[in-house]
């Protein structure tokens, strides 16, 4: 009898966890559980109107993930909702104006906002925790409260917004940190240490100053169309770096210490200073082109080896490597300026340094370029010159080739080897 008593407890109690209308989840420190509604628990939930919104609007935490597409409302309230455990995406909304979240404080996964052209506000003023901000086309977008600060994020990507500042981002490592095409965006500013995959900033205002003071580490690092840049605490770019068409004075990598590919500084209008003191690898290529008041590249007072080519343009007065020991690919300038010497700079600077590759060189002093092909042991194998018709790019029609000891030697072993050849068939023909 206490046997079958004890079964129906034990029935009933199944039956009240099941049915009861809740369920029970970890909340987001993991520390607490918590009962949830069974309305907020589904693996998506498609909101499109004002009302189905409110419907899960009371719940606390929702478990799943919230797509609001084509929503017919100019406010988009999330209510009392604290925790999403999934993505939040909002997009192709042209009737959103205004978004509010006052209790949001954790989305687990993306919060993404997508072709809404028509929004100017977003208040998420509690949001400390999101596995990756995605904002494109917010074209009007002008506000943001983050009041509490992100500090628990993995990636960002702002683009196409008319907001006038980026901040609000207090994390240490990122996996990403993309932010183009804002077009009044003056000021881009954040604490992050390390990003372990791309860094781009690139096509927002032209007066855009960017502060990264704590970053050491990047994978992949593009810097555009910026006044001002400071990231004097870089030290290691896993793969490229690219810094083109900014209009900063001075660009202090002054604690970079290896490259993982090619380093492109490219039409950089005002640049007149370069800070390069510990950099002792360039695993690609290096590349500094029209940077129209970078006369002197003196800046490479620790480089001791490039992987891939070095090619220099501009007006160019002196280049200087004291530490240098190879460059695997070859080594070209081309200069302006009229002071400078091609016959040194071919004979001290690279001409003992480049393996497997060309050195070229050219400057206003004359109408030629010099050009020396350099096998992999180092040894040239070919000289001559160019006639510059076309200062830019030269004609080919003026080179002149001038062997090496070696190949003329190889040559004349092979004619030695021929003419004997033809002689012993003419003494058996005669026999």
């Amino acid at each position: 009898m206490k046997f079958t008593s004890l079964l129906c407890h034990t029935i009933l109690l199944f039956v009240h966890t099941c049915f009861a209308g809740k369920t029970q989840q970890q909340s987001k420190n993991n520390e607490t559980v918590v009962e949830i509604n069974h309305k907020c628990i589904k693996s998506e939930y498609i909101i499109k109107t004002s009302g189905e919104l409110a419907a899960i609007s009371s719940c606390s935490i929702l478990s799943g993930s919230v797509c609001i597409e084509n929503f017919n409302s100019d406010t988009l309230y999330l209510g009392q909702i604290q925790e999403i455990h999934g993505d939040l995406i909002v997009k192709n909304s042209s009737q959103i104006i205004k978004m509010e979240a006052p209790d949001l404080s954790f989305v687990e996964g993306k919060l993404e906002l997508n072709t809404l052209n028509s929004l100017t506000y977003i208040s998420f003023p509690k949001l400390e925790t999101v596995d990756a901000l995605q904002w494109e086309v917010l074209p009007i977008l002008t506000f943001v409260d983050l009041e509490a600060g992100i500090k628990n994020i993995n990636s960002v990507t702002m683009a196409d917004t008319s907001l006038t500042g980026f901040g609000g981002f207090n994390t240490e490592t990122l996996r990403t940190l993309n932010i183009n095409n804002n077009r009044f965006l003056e000021k881009i500013e954040s604490t992050v240490s390390k990003i372990t995959g791309d860094l781009l900033i690139a096509a927002n205002a032209d007066n855009v100053h960017v502060s990264l003071p704590n970053l050491t580490t990047v994978t992949t690092l593009t810097i555009k169309d910026t006044e001002s840049i400071n990231m004097e605490n870089l030290q290691v770019v896993g793969k490229s770096a690219d810094f083109s068409h900014n209009s900063f004075q001075k660009l202090d990598l002054s604690h970079l210490r290896s490259l993982g590919d090619t380093l492109s500084i490219i039409k950089n209008k005002n640049l007149n200073e370069v800070k390069l003191e510990k950099l002792t690898e360039v695993s690609g290529g290096l590349i500094i082109i029209d940077n129209h008041d970078l006369n002197n590249l003196d800046f490479f007072i620790s480089l001791k080896s490039v992987g891939g080519a070095t090619e220099f343009q501009g007006d160019i007065q002196s280049n200087h490597f004291s530490k240098l020991k190879v460059i695997k690919g070859s080594a070209i300038l081309k200069s302006s300026n009229k002071g400078f010497d091609c016959a040194d700079w071919m004979k001290n600077e690279v001409g003992k340094v480049v393996r497997g590759g060309k050195v070229e060189c050219g400057s206003g002093k004359s109408n030629t370029t010099e050009i020396l092909l350099v096998d992999e042991d180092g040894k040239s194998v070919q000289g001559g010159t160019v006639i510059n018709d076309n200062k830019e790019t030269g004609s080919r029609s003026g080179f002149t080739k001038q062997k090496s000891g070696a190949t003329t030697s190889k040559l004349s072993r092979k004619m030695t080897t021929l003419i004997s050849i033809y002689i012993i068939g003419f003494l058996i023909q005669l026999i």
